[in-house]
């Protein structure tokens, strides 16, 4: 590299020397991309987002806070977890407790998908596509009952009715 040399007196300097002249030929390279790359005579655009309606937010938050409650009455907790998650000797499923038939019904119902048994046990066992039919179940058929003991213990009917309210 032209410019980067300097007399050596052992064997220990060269090693040194040429390591250097690589990390600098490295950053230079490096910096010389990043800067070329950089320069489009253009700003970047920036997606502008929306802000949300609070009262929408309010309601949101408060549909996502009752999943949460029903997944942890259920299961102990909510959100992903790391190891499958079973109860009454392997009947249900996942956070929500999701019989493999009740997933494959209520999924066809909501958006025409014909799942197998094995993929409504996967998908019952994704918190996220669990929480999702649980959100349809309760919000949007009011179908509640199909947790019986954590629908009474949290008040699920009552609360949906507060909610709606807002």
């Amino acid at each position: 590299m032209a410019g980067f040399t300097a007399p050596v007196d052992s064997c220990e300097q060269c090693a040194v020397v040429t390591t250097v002249q690589a990390a600098a030929a490295s950053f230079l390279l490096a910096a010389a991309l990043g800067v070329g790359g950089c320069v489009t005579g253009k700003p970047p655009q920036v997606a502008a987002v929306a802000p949300a309606d609070p009262r929408q937010q309010e309601i949101d938050d408060r549909k996502e806070h009752l999943l949460q409650q029903l997944a942890t009455c259920e299961s102990g907790s909510w959100g992903p977890q790391a190891a499958p998650i079973y109860g009454g000797r392997g009947a249900y499923h996942g956070r929500f407790q999701f019989t493999p038939r009740t997933f494959i019904t209520y999924t066809r119902m909501r958006d025409g998908t014909e799942l197998t048994v094995k993929e409504a046990i996967d998908y019952a066992q994704t918190y996220d596509k669990a929480a999702s039919l649980a959100w349809y179940m309760i919000y949007e058929l009011e179908q509640p009952w199909h947790w019986p003991l954590c629908s009474r213990k949290l008040g699920i009917p009552a609360q949906v009715k507060q909610i709606k309210q807002l």
